[in-house]
């Protein structure tokens, strides 16, 4: 009894070190955890509620609770928010699939024909395709504003031989405006995907595809087989990272409409008007519970991110 008592004890005393040896991680995560409850769960959690009043510049300090009108007002399509709103979700619903789908399909597709070429080659090739990705944003749509001149552009001109776009404004038309900005968007991001793919087919090792080879296994097979299966993880983060930023997508509508009033965001009939574009005009015009129903447009879009993030999760849980 008296051993049992012992090893009973040196058993709860185990715990106890385990956790004493773990202390000096927990301080080193300190800093993080705090920064993260100041800078992200106090603001959301802050937004949330703010959701559920009448809040606006106006209104100067008389806040009144008003429960779901602000949602009811927002999803209903009565009224210029409400309609701007619903509007933006409809922009972005065609705007996220072909962004993720397409830059996805590109940036996957350079690593794996980059990866069988000569390492300087590779180098060079690798180094000419992150260009875009670190040059600033507003100069990358300086350069597609020039290229998609329907009096000068090349690019433009050259769609116009197949009939695409021919003598229109890529910017304020309604479905070339989209397309304007998924082709900005897929051109300065698909360097940063190609990079992570790139980096992962380097790690895979090399014996595999010895061992393949003498299986007599051709090109296709080695990628479907080996390569592609071997980065999965890798697949499975740039999607998901892809579909958040894509469902955030602010800057690149903003600078091609950047000249145009708050009222007037988004181009006309609002057809590069996105969900984070509109949040921030009823933040600038702050009238009729603006800050509110900004911060109920912000709530829905972080329930449609939550949401798609959460079904990404299980459809790789349960196909792996």
């Amino acid at each position: 009894m008296h051993s049992q008592r012992k090893n009973q004890g040196g058993a709860r005393a185990k715990p106890a070190r385990r956790w004493k040896s773990y202390l000096p991680v927990y301080l080193g995560l300190l800093p993080f955890f705090g920064l993260l409850i100041v800078f992200v769960v106090v603001p959301m959690v802050y937004g949330i509620a703010m959701s559920f009043t009448d809040w606006s510049i106006s209104s100067r300090g008389r806040i009144r609770f008003v429960g779901l009108e602000n949602y009811a007002y927002i999803l209903s399509g009565e009224g210029r928010t409400s309609t701007r709103f619903l509007k933006s979700l409809v922009n972005l619903a065609i705007y996220v699939p072909i962004t993720v789908v397409v830059g996805l399909a590109i940036s996957l597709a350079l690593a794996l024909i980059l990866n069988n070429l000569p390492a300087r080659l590779y180098r060079v090739l690798r180094a000419g395709y992150f260009v875009p990705t670190v040059m600033p944003l507003f100069l990358a749509v300086g350069v597609w504003l020039w290229l998609m001149n329907p009096d000068t552009g090349l690019v433009a001109a050259f769609l116009a031989k197949f009939g695409i776009g021919t003598g229109i404004n890529w910017v304020y038309t309604a479905g070339y405006a989209i397309a304007m900005v998924v082709i900005i968007d897929i051109w300065h991001s698909v360097g940063f995907n190609f990079i992570i793919f790139s980096t992962g087919m380097q790690d895979i090792s090399q014996d595999l595809y010895d061992a393949a080879d003498i299986d007599g296994a051709n090109v296709f097979q080695k990628m479907t087989r080996i390569t592609i299966p071997m980065i999965e993880p890798i697949i499975f983060f740039v999607i998901t990272y892809s579909f958040i930023s894509a469902l955030q997508v602010y800057d690149i509508p903003q600078i091609l409409t950047s000249g145009s009033q708050p009222n007037e965001v988004g181009g006309p009939d609002q057809v590069m008007l996105f969900p984070v574009m509109e949040m921030v005009r009823n933040v600038k015009t702050g009238s009729e519970a603006g800050l509110a129903r900004a911060a109920a447009e912000g709530t829905i879009l972080m329930v449609i991110i939550m949401t798609v993030t959460f079904v990404l999760f299980r459809l790789r849980r349960k196909r792996v």
